[in-house]
């Protein structure tokens, strides 16, 4: 269901550094890694996609297609000018993007999980917007494998402020523990996969063999 003020932020901006090249880019199926999972986001339930990346990304790794109506309405791209100080400085040019929309929420994704389910953002989705009916102050929601909280996470505005003090590499997850007190949901999943992150050679390498309908 669109149109429910939930937006995301795609970071995409990382540096790569345990890869040795740009991991979004490399192929994945008839794709590459950064667009396999940008399309699915794009399919989700979720309103808008922001997808931050470096100033001078040319954004090569994104199929054609996605440039193209109707795909194009439900994603923006971001170049962050600030994006090689860390993820925290990407994740607040998204943030400074996305505030224009007035979301009732915002879900931090990432470009080198692509194997993260439509199924699991839309349980993510619903359960936040189910949590918001109830209680208005839900400081975020976050998806938890195995009993520890991993992305992606859905943030109430509310906690922006928090957002806008992160520095370095700290993301999302940082807020989370450093503010114990919040009393956030998790919602506990179980396919591996889901979470799967090709941060280097060698989970590229096991990204290759995976069944690509999961």
């Amino acid at each position: 269901m669109k149109n429910s003020r939930i937006i995301a932020i795609l970071l995409a901006a990382g540096s790569s550094k345990r890869m040795g090249q740009n991991k979004i880019s490399l192929p994945l199926g008839n794709s590459t890694i950064g667009s396999f999972g940008l399309r699915k986001f794009i399919n989700s339930n979720i309103d808008h996609v922001f997808v931050v990346t470096k100033e001078n990304d040319s954004l090569n790794w994104i199929s054609k297609d996605l440039f193209q109506k109707p795909y194009k309405d439900f994603w923006t791209h971001v170049p962050c000018t600030s994006a090689n100080k860390g993820q925290s400085f990407s994740l607040k040019c998204g943030l400074t993007q996305a505030l224009k929309t007035k979301p009732l929420g915002i879900m931090i994704l990432l470009a080198d999980q692509p194997f993260l389910s439509i199924q699991t953002i839309n349980v993510l989705h619903q359960n936040y917007l189910k949590r918001v009916s109830e209680n208005s102050t839900i400081p975020f929601l976050a998806a938890s494998f195995q009993g520890v909280p991993r992305p992606p996470i859905i943030l109430s505005p509310n906690l922006i402020p928090d957002l806008f003090m992160l520095n370095g590499d700290e993301g999302a997850r940082a807020i989370i523990r450093k503010h114990t007190n919040l009393e956030g949901v998790l919602v506990e999943f179980g396919n591996k996969w889901d979470f799967f992150d090709i941060d280097t050679k060698e989970a590229y390498e096991i990204a290759k063999g995976v069944d690509l309908s999961l």
